[in-house]
C-alpha cells in the first residue's frame, strides 16, 4: 500500500510506499530540503578524508577476521550518512522556530554464505532482504578516527553473529519449502567503484529568511476559515561515505533547497481541504522571488476558499484528464512500483508486470526513462538525482518503456530472472538495506497534440459514453498503491483540485474525490497524452525507507477512471471563527 501526508512508516509486511508533495515533520531530519540562500556554496578539496580512511582501515581488519571465520563472511560494506539541515518556519505571519539538526549514522552490511545463496535469502514469514544482515547506529560527528573505528568494530561483530543465525535459518527453510519460482542469485557481482567527490558546505542567512517566511505566511491570517498556515524554508546537506570488501570507495555529497507554503481549511460538513505550494532547487538562485511566492500564496487562498463551497462528488466512473503533475503521481504509483526489480522475485508480490516484457503496456507514443543523472528539467531541480546509488553502483539512465513497449526493470544488487546486474537503482534511507527504487521518472511523448486537443477529446468521450460530465484533475497531494498478492492490488490517488467538465464546455470545481483502480485496467484505458510536461516532487517510502523522487509527465487522457468519496473528518467546525487580520494597504 501507499499513503500520504503524516502517515507512519510503512509496515514491512505490506510493501507500503508514500509519495508526498508535503513531507511530515518526522521526515525532516533525513530528507533533502531547500531554500533561497543568501550565500555562496563552498566546496572542500577532495583530499584526505578521516572518515573514509577510518572506514577502510577497519574494513581491512574485518576482512582478515570474518572472511576466515568458521562460517565465513563473503561481503562487507560500511556506509556512513551525514545529514545536516537548517530550517526556519512561520505560521500566520509569526515566527514559530528555526532549527538545525545534524545526524551521522553508520550502517554495517555483512553477508555470510556466497553470492548465490546467503543470509538474506527469503525465509518463511520474512520479507526478502528487509533489514537482514545489517546493523545501524548513530556515530560521532567530530570525525575522530579512533572512536569511529571502535564503533565500526562493535557493530561489525554483532552483525556477523546475526548473519550466521540468518544463514542457518535460510538453509533450514530452503530444505523444507517448495522451490522458489525465481532461482536467481541472492547478490550480484559488480565492478568496484572509486568515486570521491568534493564535500559541499552551505550558509543560510537566518535573519533574512525569518522575515521572508513571516511575509509568506501572513496573508492567510485574513481568512478566518483557514485553520492552519505555514511557510518554511530549509537547506539540507547530505554526505555519504561507503567502502566495500569488493574494493569500492565512495564519497558523495548533495545539497537541496526547499521552500514550502501550506495551508488547510474545512468545509461546513467537516471535510479537510489542504493545499500546498512547493519550490525545489539545487542552487539558490533558481528559487523564486518574493513576488512569485506571494502570487502563489494568493492563488492558494483563492483555491481554498472556493473548495469550501464546492459540491462533493459521488462515486463516478467515466473519462478524465489528469494534468501533468497529477499524471506524474499516476505513473509513479500505477507503473513505477511494479518496475522495481526486487518485487519480482518476492512471491508475496503480485508481480503485475513480470511477464509483460516485450508487450505494449502504454500508447505507442509514450516512453519512460528513469534517469538519476538528470539534475533538472526546464530549470526545476529534480529530487531523484544522485551520482552513485546506495550499493556503490554508478547511476545511469534506464529506459523501461520504449514507444509503449516494456523493455526493462529497475535493478539493485538483488538479481531477478533475466536481469543479473544492478542498473544503479539500489536506494535507501539511512539505516535501511537498499532495494530497487525509483529515481527521476521522465515520461516523454512523441505525439504533437496540445492541451486544447486533449480537452476536445475528453468532450468527445463524454458524448460517446453518454456521461453528463467528465473530470479534470489539476492537482493532488500524492497517492499510494498495494503491490501484494494478498492485498487489493489497487492504486489510489488523492486529488485536491478537481473540476467537472460539462458537455457545453464549462467547468465546475468539486471536492471530495479519490481516484481508485487496478494497474492493468488503468493502463489499458489511457487514450492519449499531450506535450505539456510538468514536474511532481515527493518522498516515496517503502521497504528501504523514504527516498526523494521526481516525475516529469505530460497531461493524460484516460477513457475511464473510477472515483470515490474521500473520508470525512468527524470533527466539528470551531464554535468561533479564527481572529482575522485586516488587510494592510
Amino acid at each position: 500500500m501507499k499513503f500520504l501526508i503524516g502517515n507512519p512508516r510503512p509496515h514491512p509486511a505490506v510493501s507500503v510506499c508514500y509519495v508526498l508533495r508535503l513531507p511530515a515533520m518526522h521526515f525532516a531530519r533525513f530528507l533533502a530540503a531547500a531554500t533561497l540562500l543568501c550565500a555562496q556554496t563552498v566546496v572542500h578539496a577532495a583530499n584526505k578524508d578521516v572518515v573514509l580512511d577510518a572506514m577502510q582501515e577497519e574494513l581491512a581488519r574485518s576482512k582478515a577476521a570474518y572472511f576466515k571465520a568458521k562460517v565465513p563472511a563473503y561481503f562487507i560494506a560500511y556506509r556512513i550518512n551525514d545529514d545536516e539541515h537548517v530550517d526556519v518556519n512561520a505560521e500566520f505571519g509569526a515566527l514559530t522556530g528555526g532549527t538545525t539538526a545534524h545526524v551521522r549514522s553508520l550502517n554495517v552490511e555483512l553477508r555470510t554464505g556466497d553470492y548465490k545463496f546467503d543470509n538474506t535469502h527469503p525465509t518463511q514469514g520474512g520479507i526478502p532482504g528487509f533489514a537482514r544482515g545489517t546493523a545501524t547506529q548513530r556515530v560521532g560527528l567530530d570525525s575522530d578516527a579512533r572512536a569511529l573505528r571502535s564503533e565500526i568494530w562493535s557493530a561489525t561483530d554483532s552483525t556477523y553473529w546475526r548473519a550466521v543465525e540468518e544463514l542457518a535459518k535460510a538453509k533450514a527453510d530452503a530444505a523444507v519449502q517448495t522451490a522458489a519460482e525465481d532461482k536467481s542469485d541472492d547478490f550480484s557481482r559488480e565492478s568496484k567503484l572509486d568515486l570521491v567527490e568534493p564535500q559541499l558546505d552551505y550558509k543560510l542567512d537566518v535573519d533574512v529568511w525569518r522575515e521572508k517566511v513571516k511575509k509568506y505566511s501572513a496573508p492567510f491570517a485574513a481568512d478566518s476559515r483557514i485553520y492552519s498556515a505555514r511557510a518554511g524554508v530549509s537547506v539540507a546537506r547530505t554526505t555519504r561515505w561507503m567502502v566495500t570488501s569488493e574494493g569500492s570507495r565512495v564519497r558523495h555529497s548533495e545539497l537541496t533547497y526547499l521552500l514550502d507554503v501550506r495551508a488547510a481549511t474545512k468545509a461546513d460538513d467537516g471535510m479537510e481541504l489542504p493545499g500546498m505550494v512547493r519550490f525545489v532547487a539545487n542552487r539558490p538562485e533558481a528559487l523564486p522571488d518574493d513576488a512569485t511566492v506571494l502570487a502563489a500564496v494568493k492563488n492558494l487562498m483563492t483555491d481554498l476558499k472556493a473548495l469550501r463551497s464546492a459540491p462533493v462528488v459521488d462515486a463516478y466512473a467515466g473519462p478524465a484528464i489528469l494534468d501533468n503533475r497529477a499524471s506524474g503521481v499516476f505513473f509513479h504509483e500505477v507503473i513505477g512500483h511494479r518496475l522495481e526489480g526486487h518485487r519480482l522475485r518476492d512471491e508475496s508480490d503480485a508481480q503485475t508486470l513480470k511477464k509483460k516484457l516485450g508487450e505494449r503496456i502504454l500508447p505507442e507514443s509514450v516512453s519512460i526513462t528513469f534517469d538519476p543523472t538528470r539534475k533538472d528539467f526546464n530549470g526545476q531541480a529534480l529530487m531523484g538525482e544522485y551520482a552513485v546509488d546506495d550499493e556503490g553502483v554508478r547511476a545511469r539512465p534506464v529506459p523501461v518503456v520504449e514507444h509503449g513497449v516494456l523493455k526493462n526493470f529497475l535493478m539493485s544488487r538483488t538479481p531477478i530472472e533475466g536481469f543479473a546486474q544492478s542498473n544503479g537503482h539500489g536506494r535507501s534511507q539511512a539505516g535501511y538495506r537498499p532495494v530497487a527504487r525509483q529515481s527521476n521518472m521522465l515520461v516523454s511523448v512523441d505525439a504533437t497534440i496540445d492541451y486544447a486537443e486533449l480537452k476536445r477529446r475528453l468532450l468527445a468521450e463524454i458524448a460517446e459514453q453518454h456521461k453528463p460530465w467528465g473530470l479534470i484533475i489539476r492537482d493532488l497531494d500524492g497517492g499510494f498503491t498495494d503491490t501484494r498478492r494478498a492485498g487489493t492490488g489497487g492504486a489510489k490517488l488523492l486529488p485536491t483540485m478537481v473540476y467537472r467538465l460539462y458537455a457545453d464546455g464549462h467547468e465546475e470545481l468539486v471536492r471530495g474525490v479519490d481516484l481508485v483502480g487496478t494497474p492493468l485496467t488503468l493502463l489499458a484505458e489511457i487514450e492519449a497524452a499531450d506535450t505539456r510536461l510538468g514536474v511532481f516532487h515527493g518522498w516515496c517510502g517503502a521497504e528501504s525507507g523514504y527516498v526523494p523522487v521526481s516525475t516529469v509527465a505530460p497531461d493524460l487522457l484516460i477513457r475511464r477512471i473510477e472515483v470515490q468519496r474521500k473520508p470525512k473528518s468527524p470533527d466539528r467546525l470551531p464554535i468561533l471563527p479564527a481572529p482575522i487580520e485586516e488587510a494592510q494597504p
